[in-house]
């Protein structure tokens, strides 16, 4: 795992309606600008295929991994 953050994904209708990101305890908060961008773009894009933040770039992978994670729990289930 790129990052320590955690992920909850709500699917509503096979859409992806809503992406929260969390920080493990002990690390950095993920500031709540850029927790709306993510959201935003994997929102639109309805996949992990985002262009991130470039000031960004490590963060960009975590959230790509771990949301990617998520989306394929959420499709096996």
């Amino acid at each position: 795992r790129p990052a320590n953050i955690r992920t909850k994904v709500t699917i509503k209708n096979n859409q992806i309606v809503d992406v929260k990101l969390h920080s493990l305890k002990g690390e950095r908060e993920i500031e709540p600008g850029l927790q709306k961008v993510f959201k935003g773009q994997i929102i639109k894009a309805q996949s992990v295929n985002i262009d991130g933040i470039s000031s960004a770039s490590i963060l960009t992978k975590a959230v790509k991994s771990v949301v990617g994670e998520a989306l394929a729990q959420a499709r096996e289930e």
